[in-house]
């Protein structure tokens, strides 16, 4: 391993590049201010130091507990929750950065010249960056715990996405200086065997469900061992001649299911066994297994089949999808275990067109009612695509690509309605648009007031009253209008009443302009409406004040708000969420909104115009609409669903689907894989029986 002479010098110039580039990162975000970011930094910099200074040898112990924050100390119930979840992030990051982190771990291996340090105890990792992070919310004191983890969840995202970049940074740097990656061999590589475990963690659900049937089919693990499972049925079979007769068995059973109609037939004939005498209701479909097409269950070529009979049973099952999708994906079983015998490459490619058409049938009745019926346009329409799709395959996926553009048809003249429906929408967006823009405007205008710490008893006034005075003045006259320069006028002048008179001059000034002062100051609190009780307590409050003025008496000094400090304005969202109804020209649209006013995420959403998005309304219901329009100034979201009910029309907070997508609460149901879905959810059943 080489020595570097210069090494010294070439640490302390790695841990300011480390520094300087974390500090960017953070400030790129948005969500820190710059006292913030300096105690992230002043954390991870005390444990690069902590690290690069010790010599010891790194212990069995600290490498199985080396994801764990162990070197931060937190007492109490919320600071227990805190270090928790600064624990899980860092776990988090060392998943999303594992290349790029593990090259500067072998560089410092060198640096330092220890071949045992743990690969959790990089100076530049998530633990230090974790550290950080826990200096930071120290110093933000009273915080309370909900705003913390909610910052926690918004630092995380920026970390994710950007300490790849970093890292490389980092490993360049280190390359520049003549530091040579230590040989992977002395420390034990990453990589491990294929498991079951590791390949759902990969996110291929459906290889790892068939990894954990064979591992559970007595003696078959053994016929299999030097062949690939990922290869499908056919690369495992035990001869031609059974190949041969299976595709025979299943050519018989799709000829059964399918008689030759044309689609203008009705439904219960071109898909017989699925529909009740009287052709309405939809019997649940049955997953094929390889018993029932005579195939023994320690015959190799039975764990395609019974790993796709598990995917139709799990999709069969869910009570979330409509029974005529369930139909229709029912109708393709025999074209796929076709496929699934000559094609290799459908357990392990994400992308097949087989099981993108499944995807994609998915996509095409999001939104729909679980009891739509299946002359419904759209349900008619899969049922013709999947008959076509049977009656054209013969071995070659352009059948498969045929269907895949009639359903991207599909889903496209669907989500075309969906957002013409939605124009008639906008106006009513645009009126709360119009209130939000009121209330950013007002908050940029007290900003400049708040800031100078003034007494908590003015301080909540502007907070409270003077805000929605200057938002109903905006709304009203705009900013260029001599009423909005009045209001702002009053404030300052208001302020200038409490500031200590040391100069007879200016206590006669304040005598002679009080009276004045007072009585524009009133006409804005009888203007929106302040009870009179609220208004005499806070007048004779700004009496005590002023006569501490005249007596040169500085005013009470405001206790310091280290976490207003430490966070952006834009991480209260906190507040309960409530449901709302408004109505404007006609139209009645919903609301899922705060009672008082909450500025929009300072980073995008993950979701974008055109999404199905299923999310949680105040009352705990869950609904699912299609993503139709994002604000220009709030970023508020409109959402619609003709096709749910009596129909739905709603304009989202930002800020609340924000915090229900972190929490797992929503998401964006387009973005799902159903086969994908279908074999996860496969996987943990088999794994937990």
């Amino acid at each position: 391993m080489a020595v570097l002479s210069d090494s010294f010098h070439l640490l302390n110039d790695t841990r300011a590049l480390f520094l300087k580039y974390l500090g960017a990162l953070l400030q790129g975000s948005g969500v820190l201010s710059g006292s913030a970011i300096q105690a992230i930094q002043g954390g991870a910099a005390a444990y690069f130091d902590e690290v690069t200074a010790t010599d010891r040898r790194g212990s069995f112990a600290e490498e199985v507990d080396g994801l764990t924050s162990s070197r931060i100390t937190l007492v109490g119930e919320d600071d227990l929750e805190l270090g928790i979840r600064l624990d899980n992030m860092s776990a988090r990051l060392f998943e999303s950065t594992g290349g790029s982190l593990w090259r500067t771990h072998l560089r410092f291996v060198t640096l330092l010249r220890r071949p045992d340090l743990p690969k959790t105890a990089n100076p530049v990792g998530p633990k230090g960056i974790a550290q950080g992070l826990n200096a930071m919310f120290e110093a933000a004191g009273a915080a309370q715990i909900d705003k913390k983890l909610q910052l926690l969840d918004r630092v995380e995202a920026c970390l994710i996405e950007g300490l790849p970049a970093l890292y490389a940074e980092i490993n360049d740097f280190l390359d520049r200086g003549g530091v040579e990656a230590a040989p992977a061999t002395i420390i034990g590589s990453q990589e491990a065997p294929a498991t079951a475990e590791s390949l759902a963690k990969r996110g291929n659900s459906l290889l790892a469900l068939q990894q954990t049937l064979l591992a559970k089919a007595p003696g078959m693990a053994e016929a299999l061992q030097f062949q690939p499972v990922a290869g499908g049925a056919a690369a495992s079979l035990l001869n031609q001649a059974m190949l041969e007769r299976l595709m025979q068995r299943l050519d018989e059973l799709d000829r059964r299911g399918m008689p030759a109609a044309q689609p203008a037939m009705a439904l219960e004939s071109l898909i017989p066994g699925l529909f009740n005498a009287d052709g309405t209701t939809i019997n649940r479909p049955k997953a094929v297994n390889s018993a029932e097409l005579g195939i023994p269950g320690s015959a190799t070529e039975s764990l395609a089949i019974d790993t796709l009979a598990m995917i139709f049973e799990t999709i069969f099952a869910n009570p979330a999808l409509p029974d005529a999708l369930k139909a229709a994906i029912s109708s393709l079983q025999i074209t796929l275990l076709k496929v699934a015998m000559k094609d290799s490459a459908l357990f392990a490619n994400e992308q097949h067109p087989a099981r993108q058409v499944i995807d994609r049938m998915g996509l095409a009745v999001l939104g729909l009612p679980n009891d739509v019926p299946v002359r419904h346009l759209v349900c008619a329409r899969l049922f013709e695509i999947a008959t076509r799709l049977r009656s054209e395959y013969t071995g070659e996926m352009s059948a498969f690509e045929t269907a895949l553009s009639e359903l991207d048809a599909l889903v496209a003249e669907r989500n075309i309605a969906i957002s013409e429906a939605s124009l008639a929408y906008l106006p009513l967006i645009g009126t709360l648009e119009r209130h939000d823009e009121a209330a950013i405007r007002a908050g940029v205008a007290l900003d400049k007031f708040i800031e100078t710490n003034p007494p908590p008893a003015i301080r909540s006034f502007l907070e409270k009253t003077w805000r929605q005075l200057l938002q109903s003045v905006w709304l009203e006259h705009g900013e260029q209008g001599s009423a909005w320069h009045e209001s702002i006028a009053v404030i300052d002048d208001l302020l200038w009443t409490i500031q200590p008179k040391a100069d007879p001059d200016e206590r006669k000034m304040l005598a002679r302009r009080l009276p004045d002062i007072l009585k524009r100051l009133k006409t804005g609190i009888d203007r929106i409406g302040m009870a009179a009780e609220t208004q005499a307590a806070f007048l004779d409050e700004c009496f005590e004040l002023q006569t501490r003025a005249l007596r040169s008496t500085a005013p009470p000094a405001a206790s310091p708000d280290l976490g207003r400090e430490l966070f952006s304005k834009d991480i209260s969202t906190t507040s309960p969420s409530v449901d709302g109804h408004f109505e404007q020209d006609g139209l009645s649209l919903e609301t899922l909104d705060f009672t008082d006013f909450q500025p929009a995420p300072s980073r995008p959403l993950p979701c974008k115009k055109g999404d199905w998005v299923e999310f949680v309304t105040a009352g705990g219901e869950k609904r699912l609409a299609h993503l139709c329009h994002i604000g220009r100034v709030s970023q508020r979201l409109l959402l619609l669903n003709p096709d749910a009910g009596s129909g739905l029309a709603l304009a989202v907070h930002p800020a609340i689907l924000d915090r229900q997508l972190r929490a797992g609460e929503a998401h964006v149901a387009s973005g799902n894989s159903l086969f994908e879905t279908a074999a996860s959810l496969a996987l943990r059943q088999t794994t937990t029986n």
